[in-house]
């Protein structure tokens, strides 16, 4: 009995062998970088848009209106936060399903908010005005985050 085995061959460089190379060699970082993804993003947002809705009375609409909006304002921020992938002569981001392509020449400064990173382009990006997004944990100290990131898109834009 033969093995179910692929009648071709899949080439070196291909988009769906690099993936599987990409996964299996993914390392602390990366895996960081997923988890702390999946908990600022999704936990967090999704946590205090229905805190918003949770909060909401119908005898008080005026008062629990306004603290509910905030709420609903911090968990719109967290779902906006972005994955940032370093490429040779671009940066991509990823808000939702697609990838954003946009030159190291289009950045105009690049920090750090909190836990967060952020890049300001030349052109205004909707709704912050900037990008925010999520850095792995650093391995090097107990409690703190990536700074590597940071350093290499400031170098990479020459800023």
């Amino acid at each position: 009995m033969m093995p179910n085995r692929p009648t071709h061959k899949l080439k070196e460089g291909s988009r769906f062998v690099d993936n599987v190379i990409k996964y299996r060699t993914m390392g602390a970082s990366e895996t960081s970088l997923n988890s702390a993804a999946l908990v600022f993003k999704y936990y967090f947002g999704l946590g205090f848009c229905a805190l918003a809705m949770f909060l909401f009375n119908r005898q008080h609409p005026y008062g629990t209106g306004v603290i509910c909006l905030g709420f609903f304002i911090l968990g719109t921020f967290f779902l906006s936060v972005a994955r940032v992938r370093l490429e040779g002569t671009e940066i991509e981001y990823r808000r939702w399903f697609r990838w954003h392509a946009v030159s190291y020449s289009e950045i105009r400064e690049c920090g750090e908010s909190w836990v967060f990173g952020s890049i300001k382009f030349r052109q205004y990006v909707f709704p912050w005005g900037r990008i925010y997004f999520v850095r792995p944990y650093s391995s090097d100290s107990l409690f703190g985050w990536d700074k590597e990131i940071i350093s290499t898109i400031r170098s990479k834009a020459h800023i």
